[in-house]
């Protein structure tokens, strides 16, 4: 019985996942009109890779849901694929997005730029534990809230919401689903819940200390023009 509710909460939670990130992403991605001007290729390769690795992560907890285990395990190569892949683009996307920019947006490249650090260390820590199932999923689950605040950030928040909380307190609010689940089930958080969501806060706070310092801006302004 247990093991049936520990699956359906974790395809629940990467539903909600997915659907999170098409609404944030359906008026300038998914459902983007003929009206408005085309994407550049760069982003669209993004938006596609970005949304394979989420529909991914969506069917392999669908797989475990469904005991096909040795499909899902054959997946995860594709997924490392993936999330290198991602790592890269998201890295270059966001340097281009910031090439020429005014001060906020070299300030605001501190949410993506960190974005991809803390995905790659919690993406690695999931495959190094794959062998580890308690570990390993909540690792994978907590790599993919880590990406949620691009995605949280554009839906339409009212203008005295936009920023830390639009950016980092509601994509936060995943996490707690999550620790809830280990206080029912387990009696006190999991290890990886811990160590997943005190990375996640911590560079948070890490870089909205730094993103108006100007050692930042410097940094943003030197990583941008290496892609111009």
């Amino acid at each position: 019985m247990r093991r049936s509710s520990e699956r359906l909460f974790y395809l629940l939670m990467s539903v909600a996942i997915l659907a999170t990130v098409f609404l944030g992403f359906a008026p300038s991605f998914y459902l983007r009109g003929s009206a408005h001007p085309p994407l550049p290729p760069i982003l669209i390769v993004h938006g596609v890779v970005f949304s394979a690795w989420i529909l991914l992560f969506v069917v392999q907890i669908a797989l475990v849901a469904l005991h096909r285990t040795p499909v899902h395990r054959r997946l995860g190569v594709a997924g490392g694929v993936l999330a290198a892949a991602m790592i890269l683009l998201g890295t270059l996307v966001a340097l281009r997005s910031g090439s020429g920019a005014d001060r906020g947006r070299l300030a605001f490249l501190a949410v993506p730029l960190f974005d991809m650090p803390v995905f790659a260390i919690l993406v690695g820590a999931g495959l190094a534990c794959r062998r580890v199932p308690q570990a390993h999923k909540r690792f994978m689950l907590l790599a993919n809230v880590g990406l949620l605040s691009p995605a949280i950030g554009r839906m339409p928040w009212p203008e005295a919401l936009r920023g830390t909380f639009s950016d980092f307190v509601a994509p936060d609010l995943f996490l707690v689903p999550l620790l809830l689940w280990d206080l029912v089930t387990l009696r006190r958080p999991h290890p990886a819940t811990i160590l997943g969501a005190v990375l996640l806060i911590v560079s948070q706070i890490v870089r909205k200390a730094l993103s108006e310092t100007d050692a930042w801006l410097r940094f943003a302004t030197w990583a941008c023009s290496l892609v111009t």
